[in-house]
């Protein structure tokens, strides 16, 4: 997929957006960069199992949950033990670690953080039948030329190749106001993994850090998630 796509520069009225909240959302992060922007390269952006789904290419995004729930819920999912795993195994070995087991280093390095966003534009919310539906017209030559020959909807957006949210979150990243300026500072979806609101944060939003505090065994949150993952958290 090429950065050369063209788009439409009118706004439609059928996108919707949504207000991220004014409380902040919060992110689980790395503790020496709690604020670093996912990026990716060129290449990767045209493979469709690589990179995180909203992703932009020359661009940066930032990835929180409303709730924290949320984000350990996308944190720790690839720590979820397969089911074929679990059928030859069980959640329980004789080794130094059972199945599911996540080391205490991944604790250690992470903080939790509420990020505040000043004076943020609106962000397009792709889990609206109407700006899925406007989108599939004002981006249907691009959806043709990556082999899609359906209109969006929501198993496209979550699905396992990122190409087709990419496109859209491409699209919302240029978008720009009649005097030059941004025109959204982001996506709002909701996770693949249940009914989670998640926020994908462009660059170019101006952001603050509300509190930060280290990962702890006993964050309610966590306790939540590990249990419903079968998850034992070192």
């Amino acid at each position: 997929m090429s950065d050369e796509t063209s788009f439409e520069a009118d706004l439609p009225q059928e996108v919707a957006c949504k207000e991220i909240p004014e409380a902040g959302v919060f992110r689980i992060a790395r503790r020496d960069s709690p604020l670093a922007l996912s990026r990716i390269s060129v290449a990767d952006a045209e493979m469709p199992l690589s990179g995180n789904r909203y992703d932009v290419s020359g661009g940066g995004v930032l990835y929180c949950a409303t709730d924290l729930e949320g984000c350990y819920a996308e944190t720790l999912a690839r720590y979820r033990p397969s089911p074929r795993i679990i059928a030859a195994l069980g959640l329980h070995t004789d080794g130094y670690m059972n199945v599911g087991s996540v080391p205490a280093d991944w604790r250690l390095r992470r903080v939790t953080t509420r990020v505040i966003c000043q004076e943020p534009l609106p962000f397009v919310d792709v889990e609206d039948p109407r700006t899925l539906a406007t989108l599939s017209e004002l981006l249907a030559k691009d959806l043709v030329a990556l082999d899609m020959d359906q209109p969006l909807d929501v198993s496209l957006m979550r699905g396992r190749n990122r190409l087709v949210p990419r496109l859209v979150s491409r699209w919302a990243y240029v978008q720009q106001n009649e005097d030059g300026t941004p025109r959204y500072s982001g996506i709002r979806y909701e996770s693949k993994l249940g009914g989670w609101e998640c926020w994908a944060i462009f660059d170019g939003t101006r952001l603050g850090q509300a509190e930060e505090r280290a990962v702890s065994l006993e964050d309610p949150e966590l306790v939540s998630v590990s249990a419903m993952y079968k998850l034992t958290i070192h």
